[in-house]
Parts: C-alpha cells; sequence; structure tokens
C-alpha cells in the first residue's frame, strides 16, 4: 500500500512538474514597466539564489554590451563562490568571471543566459551605484527573443521570436551573430554613415574626428564645449569636460526622420589610438561610425526582430529638443555616494557658470541633497527653462558656501 502511495505521489509531483514547465512554455511575451535615469533604461527581474529562493534585481537593459555583469553584493546574496578574491580591501581585483545564471526571469518569463559570458564587477563601484542596478540585461541575451523599446510609454516588451507582429516603419539592421549588437544605416546631410544601436548609453556618441567634420562644413548646427546632462556619460572617462556636443537639426533613417539629435564627440584614447568607431566596430557586424544612444530614439517606440535583421520605429511623442537647457557642469560619481563637479560647459567661447571651479564637491542642489542620488537624478535637478536659476551647495577645501547659478540652453 505505501508503494503505490510512494508511487502515485511522485507521478503527481511530476505531472505537477511537467505542467508547470508547460505554463512556462507558454508565455510567449511579457511587459513590464520601465524606468529611465540618466536616459538608462532599468526594470525589474528575478535571479535564482544557490537555495533556490528568487532575489529581486533592477537590470539595466543594454542593447550595446554582450556581456552579464553583476555587482559584488547581489553576487554574494545569490551564494556565488568569490573565493578568488583575496579580500574585499584588495583593490587589484577588478573581477571575477563566473558561470552564466541558469534561472532568471522577467514577469514570471524565464529567460536563457546560456553561452553568455558572465562576470561578477568588482570595481569601478560607481558602474552600479550611480543608475542603483545590480546587473544588467546583455545583448547576447536580447538577441535571443524579440524585443520593443517604449520610451514615450515607459515598457519594456520580451518575448519568443515570431510571437510578435511588429509594428511601425521597418528598416533593415545588421546585428553581430555573436554579440548581437544592432546598426543602422543614416544619412546626415550629405553623409551615409552606419551606426550602433546602444540604449545601454545616456547619449549618442561618434568619433571626435567626424563630429569636428560635421560642425566645420555646417556652421550653423548648435556646438558646444564639454559634456554635460546626459552627454555626461559617467564622469570617469579621459577628458569628458573638453568633449564637443554638437546637435543634427536632423537625420534619416531610410524614411523616418529625426530631429535636433545631440551627438557627443569622443577623443581616440582607445587601445593603439582608435577613435570611437574603430573600437565599438569591433563588436558590430560591419564598421561603424559611432552610436546612437536613447537621446536620439526618446520619442519612439522600437522594436528590434533579431532573427529577421530589422528594427521597427513608431513615432509616438514629440522629438526633445531642449535636453540641454540645464546648469552646465560636468560632473563625476564619487565611491562614497557623492559627486564631484570635473569641468564648465562652454558655449559661444565662454563658460556658461560663474562661481563654480573644477574638484569643488556638490553638496546641494536647492533644497535637494545628493548625496547617494542616483547620476540622473543629480543632472535632472539642474535642469529648467533658460534664465531658471538654482541655488547650487558646493565644498571648496573642506569649507562650504552657495553660488546662485542660471540654467542656460547649452546646445
Amino acid at each position: 500500500m505505501k508503494s503505490r502511495i510512494g508511487r502515485l505521489m511522485a507521478f503527481l509531483g511530476c505531472l505537477s512538474l511537467s505542467w508547470n514547465s508547460c505554463q512556462q512554455r507558454k508565455i510567449a511575451s511579457v511587459t513590464v514597466p520601465m524606468v529611465l535615469d540618466h536616459n538608462r533604461m532599468l526594470i525589474d527581474a528575478e535571479i535564482m539564489r544557490k537555495d533556490g529562493s528568487w532575489r529581486d534585481v533592477r537590470l539595466w537593459v543594454d542593447s550595446g554590451n554582450p556581456d552579464f555583469f553583476i555587482s559584488e553584493p547581489l553576487a554574494r546574496d545569490l551564494g556565488l563562490d568569490l573565493s578568488s578574491m583575496r579580500s574585499p580591501e584588495d583593490t587589484r581585483v577588478q573581477s571575477i568571471d563566473i558561470d552564466p545564471p541558469e534561472h532568471v526571469r522577467i514577469g514570471r518569463m524565464p529567460l536563457s543566459f546560456k553561452g553568455v559570458k558572465s562576470t561578477v564587477m568588482i570595481q569601478p563601484e560607481w558602474l552600479f551605484s550611480t543608475i542603483q542596478n545590480d546587473a544588467n540585461l546583455p545583448s547576447t541575451v536580447l538577441k535571443k527573443y524579440h524585443v520593443v523599446l517604449d520610451y514615450p510609454g515607459l515598457k519594456f516588451t520580451i518575448a519568443q521570436p515570431g510571437s510578435v507582429k511588429p509594428r511601425g516603419v521597418r528598416l533593415p539592421a545588421g546585428i553581430h551573430p555573436e554579440t548581437g549588437i544592432v546598426q543602422i544605416d543614416a544619412v546626415i546631410g550629405g553623409d551615409s554613415l552606419s551606426f550602433a544601436f546602444d540604449n545601454g548609453a545616456s547619449y549618442s556618441f561618434a568619433s571626435k574626428g567626424l563630429i569636428a567634420r560635421l560642425a566645420g562644413e555646417n556652421p550653423g548646427w548648435p556646438t558646444s564645449t564639454g559634456a554635460v546632462g546626459c552627454a555626461n556619460i559617467w564622469g570617469w572617462w579621459p577628458e569628458e569636460p573638453t568633449w564637443p556636443v554638437l546637435r543634427i537639426p536632423e537625420l534619416y533613417l531610410g524614411s523616418v526622420r529625426l530631429a535636433g539629435v545631440g551627438f557627443t564627440g569622443v577623443p581616440d584614447f582607445f587601445p593603439g589610438g582608435q577613435d570611437l568607431g574603430g573600437w565599438y566596430s569591433y563588436k558590430t557586424a560591419s564598421p561603424v561610425a559611432g552610436f546612437l544612444g536613447p537621446n536620439a530614439f526618446k520619442a519612439f517606440r522600437i522594436e528590434i526582430d533579431y532573427t529577421r535583421s530589422a528594427v521597427f520605429l513608431e513615432k509616438k511623442a514629440e522629438f526633445e529638443l531642449h535636453d540641454m537647457d540645464l546648469v552646465g557642469l560636468t560632473l563625476r560619481p564619487e565611491a562614497d555616494g557623492g559627486f564631484r563637479v570635473i569641468g564648465i560647459a562652454r558655449h559661444d567661447g565662454k563658460t556658461v557658470v560663474d562661481g563654480v571651479e573644477p574638484d569643488d564637491r556638490l553638496v546641494r542642489v536647492d533644497e535637494l541633497e545628493v548625496q547617494g542620488l542616483t547620476m540622473g537624478a543629480v543632472v535632472d535637478a539642474l535642469r529648467g527653462k533658460p534664465g531658471d536659476v538654482h541655488t547650487l551647495m558646493l565644498e571648496r577645501a573642506g569649507r562650504r558656501f552657495q553660488v546662485v547659478v542660471r540654467v542656460e540652453r547649452i546646445l
């Protein structure tokens, strides 16, 4: 009798597992809310711990990065083996390679990370603190699915290939078979250029030489000097305060017109003196001049059909033409959660902020204490309409002082 009961229970258990598996397979797509911080897209997901429990995580959706990386605190909470790390204080250990996670889900839809290079990032800490994420969702995972990035609707959809009927204007796309990086062709003035699509970036970036040439050929296009606003990518890249920024009145992706797209020019500091396009082209199907970031697409619902090498664009909002109306400071997030000024923007040959100097520590914007905030929250606090004023609390050489500054149209 006990034997028959045991067999029955085992059968019911297998039936339950089979039913659950079928239920999971029936999940063709899932749509979840997204949050934009410093133009970077964040969504909620879950990763299974070693003990079988699920851990809530905040993922940074990054179509421009093929590698999966997670923070050290998340790795420890998941129960991963970090024994190769000498000690938490040993800054020589920058990262530890790990096996890709076996169980990740978004809204109950399981995702496959099989074959994805995975790393615990010990340093730099600001990679996680500046947008307060736990890990990223890389291009090598995205390419296994059909993805919808609805910027105006603030929604993210991930679906099984072939389960979604695309909407919008279809554009052919080049997709690297290994990295999953997407690239699309653009026309700027009389130039035909190819760009990667990198929604994980904060802005659109190209080689400094290309930006200088476009600005020289089109003297009426707005320009400024200094990576501010969302062009202030991290604050840790070389010479961000001197980077040129150019607003392109219009560019075309096939028949789709994009208006007022800002581009930042990045100098040739990559290995071997390469420019940005040359460095980025290692992970694209063919050479690119740089990459288009979220600022170019915030008026659109974007679909990426990886299996058919196509991008679909549906315009749902007005173009964002005032993203550079702000107090023109280039900031650097510090390891302790604070922010330091590393540069002042220059517009029409003049600095746009008086009373602030590089190396000043930013303490407060109006009534907002910036310690522990995300980079997006701090930059947004500096925004406004041209002529608006903000009161900054700064610290210099151990002394705190206040400065009243004006919002300027930087670009």
